[in-house]
């Protein structure tokens, strides 16, 4: 049988079949609906906010090469084996040292 949309119905559903169908098209439509809304306001759910981070506010530790040129331009002598928190506190001695000597 070839169903088209040319065929008219002609045969009468029972109610609760019509209720049923009512049913399923007002579903159908809300679906309909729901994407429409959900292609124009998407979810916010369903996607990762970051905040924009204020470079002054920088918490993280000096990494090794900034250290080393910190170092090399105070003019402190340091091998390779010096450990970063021995370097850090080099550093932090030589500026709080008295700058008269």
């Amino acid at each position: 049988m070839i169903k088209s949309a040319a065929i008219v119905k002609t045969k009468a559903l029972a109610p609760w079949r019509e209720l049923r169908l009512q049913k399923r098209k007002l579903k159908k439509a809300q679906a309909i609906e729901r994407k429409a809304i959900k292609q124009v306001r998407p979810s916010p759910i369903g996607t990762l906010i970051i905040a924009p981070q204020d470079p002054s506010q920088d918490s993280a530790p000096p990494t090794r090469a900034e250290l080393e040129a910190k170092a090399n331009d105070m003019g402190i002598k340091f091998s390779d084996r010096t450990k970063d928190e021995k370097l850090l506190q080099l550093i932090q001695d030589k500026l709080s040292a008295p700058t008269g000597e």
